[in-house]
């Protein structure tokens, strides 16, 4: 004779009820990315996007939106797939996000942009307790010249590296 298996004591109504409700919390997710997608698209062509060889100041905000539009497409195609399990969010890490794009918004027309960067690198990682604060520093020497030398130096893009310099 089999052992019988263990119930949990949940119904299996109460079991599609719930994955009802966090599927669709993907997929408004994959949705409210695909709409941010547009605004950097729109945005993109309002600043030119220029030509392959020599590219606009939009380009990099339209490429960018067409990279989060495929990926929110994917969200929405795996949420609708419906087995993936469900993660709370981290929040922490949301608004260090968050707070990095405020300083970078707050600090590239008056300090520059290898400076901005330097700050919205730090700012970002700061909730990651497995890189200390020398290495956060370090990366954000690491981010800021590449910045400088892609953007800069190499697209020839109109940015200031230092303000005042």
């Amino acid at each position: 004779m089999t052992p019988e298996p263990e119930k949990s004591g949940i119904t299996e109504p109460s079991v599609a009820a719930a994955r009802l409700g966090h599927s669709w919390g993907g997929e408004v997710g994959g949705l409210l990315l695909l709409a941010l997608s547009a605004i950097f698209m729109i945005g993109g062509v309002r600043l030119g996007l220029g030509v392959p060889t020599r590219l606009g100041t939009g380009a990099f905000p339209f490429l960018t939106g067409l990279v989060l539009a495929i990926l929110a497409v994917f969200i929405c195609i795996e949420e609708r797939r419906g087995d993936t399990e469900v993660e709370s969010p981290d929040w922490i890490a949301f608004l260090a996000i968050c707070g990095a794009l405020a300083v970078f918004a707050t600090t590239a027309n008056r300090l520059g942009l290898v400076p901005a960067t330097f700050l919205t690198i730090v700012v970002a990682s700061l909730p990651d307790r497995s890189l200390p604060m020398r290495g956060k520093a370090i990366l954000g020497v690491i981010v800021s010249l590449a910045c400088w030398g892609l953007f800069i130096e190499l697209l020839n893009l109109p940015f200031k590296p230092f303000v005042g310099l």
